[in-house]
């Protein structure tokens, strides 16, 4: 049954992949017809990537999810990490740190353990004391590189792993980029 799954798995992966090296005048069957728009990776070093910390209250600009916790709204900033809210009084909430952790989308929390991407790694946080994160655990490459934006039927530059980590993607007018998806 192992097999049966992994096997879909891989035959869901190549059905979402990605055409590299295309000629944009002579764009794939199906494919829109390249409109001077795509989209262009973000590039982090490794190093900057696993910089976990408590900071300073940000501006909330592109929101994810959001998760309660008692008086408290983590709010996810997509590939930035979480805004912390004290929500004890929901007509006047208050902000009261950014806990950055680079190339974030996605949270769960369990009793005081908070649990987020970091992009390609996976880490454990404790929220015991919400204005003072503290990372507990990290496992490296637990995801895929990300070597295409979430968009489909779209353009765009194609990754180069010497600028770096992918940490999300930016709608920028480009000429002929070489790939699809």
């Amino acid at each position: 049954m192992k097999k049966i799954a992994t096997w879909g798995f891989l035959m869901m992966v190549g059905l979402v992949g990605c055409h590299t090296n295309i000629d944009t005048d002579t764009a794939p069957p199906g494919a829109p017809t390249f409109s001077g728009e795509g989209y262009r990776p973000i590039y982090s070093s490794q190093a900057e990537m696993r910089q976990v910390s408590t900071e300073a209250p940000q501006a909330l600009r592109k929101l994810g999810k959001i998760y309660v916790r008692g008086n408290y709204l983590f709010i996810n900033e997509q590939g930035k990490g979480l805004h912390l809210i004290d929500n004890a009084d929901p007509r006047a909430p208050r902000k009261l740190s950014f806990i950055k952790i680079p190339g974030n989308v996605d949270i769960a929390v369990k009793g005081n353990l908070l649990y987020a991407d970091n992009g390609r790694d996976f880490v454990v946080l404790n929220i015991a004391d919400p204005t003072n994160v503290q990372l507990v655990k990290r496992i490296e490459n637990a995801f895929p590189v990300q070597s295409y934006p979430l968009s489909i039927q779209t353009y765009f530059e194609c990754v180069d792993a010497s600028k770096g980590v992918v940490v999300g993607w930016e709608k920028v007018k480009m000429n002929r980029p070489k790939c699809y998806r």
